[in-house]
């Protein structure tokens, strides 16, 4: 454990094998409690680990460097982590629990990345993510209204899902009503999701791995589901149809059960 990193703020609830969820950016632990209540807890010894400055999670100091930023977010995870544990990572989270996983890969019994990819922004020899644009329109209008921001965040994380319209309004009405992250987290967030890059280190984890996508979600391009396989070949992936950024909010029901089918297999 390093001790310098802040005490994250958990939940744990269920009965069974250990199972941990990490949220995504601008999100906390109430955003999917509910879904894994249902589905998962009869099952499963569920751990839920809020982000830095999110929900009930204290900050990482603003004081320290890019470069140290990576390493002190997975640190503070993997305190509060419970050990052999099947991990799932959305989004932000996704990431984190694959740098985790490469990290610590004897601590996991197996590592699912919902709605996430290896890396979040485009590059030259990177096709499958988002334009670099767009997470700088983020990060300049981040610093002018926080609330505004998070808002059409939010509002991207559902479009392109059946019944996004109504799905949007029901869940801006949910998330004005919780404690909005500290504005120093989402940036630091931001930070990472600009410069985390699991894609050569994840060729060689050998971790039993799911990668669960929305069809249409519109911050993963179409192409990195079709052509995944040249990404981590021994890793499973699917799909959920109708579904975007937050398959498990429009889609609760069929995100469960792909998530239980790769965790109820014999070798996991």
């Amino acid at each position: 454990m390093n001790l310098e990193s802040p005490q994250l703020h958990i939940e744990q609830f269920g009965h069974g094998p250990n199972l941990t969820f990490i949220h995504g950016w601008g999100a906390q632990n109430s955003v999917w409690k509910a879904w894994i209540e249902t589905y998962f807890a009869e099952q499963f010894s569920i751990t839920l680990i809020e982000l830095p400055g999110c929900g009930q999670s204290p900050i990482i100091n603003d004081k320290i460097t890019a470069d140290q930023l990576e390493q002190k977010w997975v640190d503070a995870l993997v305190a509060v982590m419970p050990k052999n544990t099947h991990l799932v990572g959305w989004s932000l989270g996704g990431l984190l629990a694959q740098k985790i996983a490469i990290q610590n890969p004897e601590t996991l019994l197996s590592l699912t990345s919902l709605a996430s990819t290896p890396k979040f922004i485009q590059a030259k020899d990177w096709h499958w993510a988002v334009q670099p644009g767009l997470l700088n329109d983020f990060i300049q209008a981040l610093g002018k209204d926080t609330a505004a921001t998070l808002t059409h965040f939010w509002k991207l994380q559902i479009q392109g899902a059946d019944g996004a319209r109504k799905l949007m309004k029901l869940f801006i009405s949910q998330m004005k009503q919780r404690r909005l992250p500290k504005a120093v987290s989402l940036a630091q967030g931001l930070q990472l999701l600009k410069e985390m890059d699991n894609r050569q280190a994840l060729k060689a984890l050998h971790l039993p791995s799911l990668w669960l996508l929305g069809e249409n979600d519109p911050l993963i391009p179409k192409e990195f589901i079709e052509e995944f396989s040249t990404i981590q070949p021994q890793a499973e992936v699917a799909i959920i149809h109708g579904a975007a950024h937050m398959p498990f909010y429009s889609h609760p029901e069929q995100t469960a059960q792909a998530l239980l089918n790769f965790l109820n297999q014999p070798n996991q």
